[in-house]
């Protein structure tokens, strides 16, 4: 098990510049055309298009979006990273309805990875707070 390796790197990556910073673009970078989201939420798609999808969804609920890694680790093929997701509640998010108010949630991922690209994830989310 590692912290520093490979797919650690590209999951943190990914944390920084898609979800944080919110580079739809780059999704194709990360994940791969065969990806199967296992925890798709609310009729979202399961596959590659949930990423961008998901990514705008946080956009559009949460102002300032921030992401905190807790945890990022790897074992084999599959990377877990714990994560605290912090926000100005300015949007509806998973049926939610905005606060106004300053929120976070914690988040963990489950992601399995083949030739550095993600082809496969399962996730808990937590409850606003």
């Amino acid at each position: 098990m590692g912290t520093d390796s490979g797919n650690v790197a590209r999951m943190r990556a990914f944390v920084e510049q898609v979800h944080e910073g919110s580079r739809v673009e780059l999704i194709d970078d990360f994940v791969h055309p065969d990806f199967r989201n296992r925890s798709a939420k609310n009729g979202l798609p399961d596959d590659r298009r949930s990423v961008a999808a998901v990514t705008r969804a946080l956009h559009t609920a949460f102002a300032g979006l921030k992401v905190e890694i807790v945890h990022c680790v790897d074992t084999d093929d599959v990377v877990a990273t714990h994560k605290i997701y912090r926000g100005r509640h300015v949007g509806e998010w998973l049926g939610t309805p905005p606060s106004g108010r300053g929120v976070e949630f914690r988040v963990m991922d489950f992601v399995r990875m083949r030739d550095g690209q993600f082809v496969e994830h399962w996730s808990v989310l937590g409850p606003l707070q």
